[in-house]
């Protein structure tokens, strides 16, 4: 009986497995959107893609994230702040997913149901997308800075500074980017943005999943 317990335990998918997956995803996510838009203008934003070839990619992909993000309930099993960041960030990604920021062409139009639903509150579903982008960004560098803290008590000092530095260079680089491309009007500065900040948050997550040891953090 035991033995039957412990295999069905081992069959489930665990936080640092949903971690890894989730990491593996928000790296790859820009460069394989970029590389297989083939979109008739240039691609200046993850978002964009929506309306290329790579289009089912990228919703499917932030689907996925939202399903894992959901379905993630720390490590504690109980709702502290990292159960709640998971759950907002889910909410946010299946946002970035469903309602599709301006297209290349005045005839990139969103679906019906996306517009009336966002006209509904009185907004544009670009305005959902891109609000759902920034507080979605926002969920997950506190999650990093929350798995900082735990491996600090814990006494993981070295991972816990490891997070601590992703999560402000996240934050640092994103603006800093932000703030040159605004000032030169390079036309990609979104684009950077949006890879510095799901490349850094993509290896916190593949580090917080990757440790051997359940007992530690």
């Amino acid at each position: 009986m035991h033995q039957m317990r412990r295999s069905a335990v081992n069959r489930q998918i665990n936080y640092k497995t949903m971690r890894v997956i989730v990491g593996g995803i928000a790296i790859l996510l820009a460069p394989v959107t970029w590389l297989l838009a083939d979109a008739a203008k240039p691609v200046t934003s993850i978002s964009i893609t929506y309306w290329s070839n790579s289009g089912d990619i990228f919703v499917g992909a932030m689907i996925a994230v939202s399903f894992f993000l959901c379905a993630y309930n720390g490590t504690e099993g109980k709702k502290d702040p990292e159960f709640f960041l998971s759950k907002a960030a889910s909410l946010f990604a299946a946002g970035v997913a469903f309602f599709p920021a301006e297209g290349f062409f005045d005839t990139d139009i969103a679906p019906s149901w996306t517009r009336a639903f966002a006209g509904f509150f009185g907004l544009k579903t670009t305005w959902v997308h891109y609000g759902s982008a920034i507080l979605l960004f926002v969920c997950l560098i506190g999650m990093m800075w929350y798995f900082s803290k735990r491996a600090s008590l814990k006494g993981r000092i070295r991972r816990a500074w490891t997070y601590r530095i992703i999560s402000i260079l996240m934050v640092a680089g994103m603006v800093g980017i932000f703030l040159i491309g605004s000032m030169t009007g390079y036309f990609r500065t979104m684009l950077l943005v949006e890879i510095w900040g799901l490349t850094l948050f993509g290896i916190g997550w593949l580090i917080a999943g990757a440790y051997k040891s359940e007992s530690i953090k």
